[in-house]
């Protein structure tokens, strides 16, 4: 092992030094392939731009890649593709405060495991020299002391829309009076109420990232990379980019500093050709068909039977098709319901004769529906999902199902009201075309900001003068102080200087008294 992984950081080193491009490091050792799709995406552009791109991934290409070297995770951290049951979803991971802590803690098992790996040793024992360190913005930042280890530009991306706790290393404005977090059950503006919890949201993960995340992230970064390590916070400030895997014409619009950029749909590929059998199965529903799918981690097949029976009375008297990504046979099943352990969602939900996108609301399966202008009903169970789905519903292509309410008469009303009412197709395709409509699409848009970076060693310019500016003088606590000091104290001047003036021109008045002689 010890010889393999010398072998590889010399391969490694001969392939940086041989070419031209940038040399690049990606740290992406998280196993959900939900996040991977949208860092490979990233990853292999840049290799296609003739970079030279190394990552430390549970996901290794299956053919070789030019420019292009993996360092690879997967035996020591399995895909957990299909792994998570119904109730373990709803009763763990349902509650944004289990979930907070859970992804803390999942993140930093990630980093334990993939640094004691034996070829990720080997390339921090090196003397390769890169231009610019990716990490994962999620759970935990413990990614990034790769970035204070090579003396390399930071860039940090996430999976997801804009996540709370991102803001602070670029100092972006996430003001809870206008902008919802991303668990927060709301889209457009909000009322009282809603930016009441809002704001509770707002302070509850400030509070639980340090709790959580900050402190057992600079801990394992002193233990890791020495203890002479920096505060994690004072790496975190030397972000020079924040890829958000969002886009305006979804999340609504709010301001963005100038190194933090939006690449929302940027794993989108060219659609690619459908299975035969799902292509027919397709193209010979008279009135076109509906593909559901609960994603890549959750197993459908553990729902449970009172509510998979609802499913397939529903279903059995749809005037559609339906293509359900379902793990296990399903016996004496309708005619017009097709079962498969995979589908290829991107492709199926490309062709014209897709209607409706039924799905728990991730975040890339909502983007691909939009790109593809396809309506969706969500059935939406933890963080993101219920508010993925709302900000469809709030633009006309979208239904929300509670789960908990789940009925034949639910889910009918649902399918048919799409199905018959043809402005949620409209406002699809309406939502279709301002999503796609950029000056650059998002791999472009990616690549050109991640070139930008590297030109100006770090870019720090595009840094803003808030960074790591302590919150009383971010939220102007000192300056209100001392306003309203200065406020009280000439108020309490003009209070003096009346009084003393009343009191004399009242003596004035005042008449003496005789004295009389005795």
């Amino acid at each position: 092992m010890k010889l393999f992984s010398a072998l590889l950081v010399l391969v490694t080193a001969c392939v940086l030094g041989r070419t031209n491009g940038a040399n690049i490091l990606g740290v992406f050792p998280i196993n959900g392939r939900s996040h991977w799709v949208v860092y490979e995406s990233l990853m292999k552009a840049l290799a296609a731009r003739g970079h030279n791109v190394t990552v430390i991934t549970s996901f290794p290409q299956k053919s070789p890649v030019a420019n292009f070297t993996d360092i690879d995770l997967s035996g020591v951290m399995p895909s957990p593709v299909s792994s998570l049951s119904i109730d373990m979803v709803r009763n763990v991971l349902s509650s944004v405060f289990s979930s907070q802590a859970f992804i803390a803690d999942l993140q930093l098992k990630f980093c334990r495991e993939s640094i004691k790996h034996p070829q990720v040793q080997a390339l921090l024992k090196s003397d390769i020299k890169f231009d610019a360190v990716f990490t994962e913005i999620f759970g935990s930042d413990c990614d990034v002391g790769y970035a204070y280890h090579f003396k390399a530009p930071l860039l940090s991306v996430m999976s997801s829309s804009h996540l709370p706790w991102s803001y602070d290393r670029v100092a972006g404005p996430d003001n809870p009076s206008y902008i919802p977090t991303i668990v927060t059950r709301v889209a457009g503006k909000m009322d009282f109420k809603q930016r009441m919890i809002n704001t509770f949201y707002y302070v509850y993960f400030k509070i639980a990232w340090k709790y959580y995340s900050e402190w057992p992230a600079d801990e394992f970064l002193k233990e890791n990379f020495g203890p002479n390590t920096p505060y994690i916070n004072d790496i975190l400030y030397n972000t020079s980019m924040v890829f958000v895997n969002g886009h305006f014409s979804l999340d609504g619009p709010r301001p963005l500093v100038p190194n933090m950029v939006e690449i929302g749909g940027v794993h989108l590929k060219p659609p690619g050709p459908i299975p035969k059998d799902i292509l027919k199965f397709i193209e010979d529903s008279p009135n076109g068909v509906m593909l559901f799918t609960f994603g890549a981690l959750i197993r459908a097949s553990t729902i449970p039977k009172p509510v998979l029976q609802i499913f397939l009375d529903v279903f059995a008297k749809l005037p559609i098709r339906v293509l359900w990504k379902f793990e296990e046979d399903i016996p004496n099943k309708s005619d017009n319901l097709y079962i498969s352990k995979w589908m290829p969602q991107r492709d199926i939900l490309n062709h014209p004769k897709v209607r409706i996108f039924m799905s728990h609301g991730g975040q890339l399966g909502v983007h691909e529906a939009i790109h593809s202008g396809v309506p969706v009903i969500g059935i939406p169970f933890f963080f993101d999902q219920p508010r993925n789905i709302l900000k469809l519903v709030s633009q006309g292509a979208g239904i929300l199902l509670d789960y908990d309410l789940l009925s034949r008469e639910y889910l009918s009303d649902a399918i048919n009201t799409i199905i018959t009412n043809s402005s949620y197709q409209t406002n699809a395709k309406k939502l279709s075309q301002r999503f796609k409509d950029r000056q650059l699409n998002a791999t472009e848009t990616a690549v050109y900001w991640t070139e930008y970076v590297i030109r100006h060693k770090g870019a720090r310019h595009l840094r803003t003068a808030a960074v790591g500016m302590p919150w009383w003088k971010y939220y102007l606590v000192d300056v209100i102080s001392f306003i309203t000091i200065v406020i009280f104290a000439v108020l309490y001047v003009i209070y003096f200087i009346l009084k003393t003036v009343y009191k004399k021109c009242t003596k004035k008045n005042v008449p003496k008294k005789k004295v009389k002689k005795n």
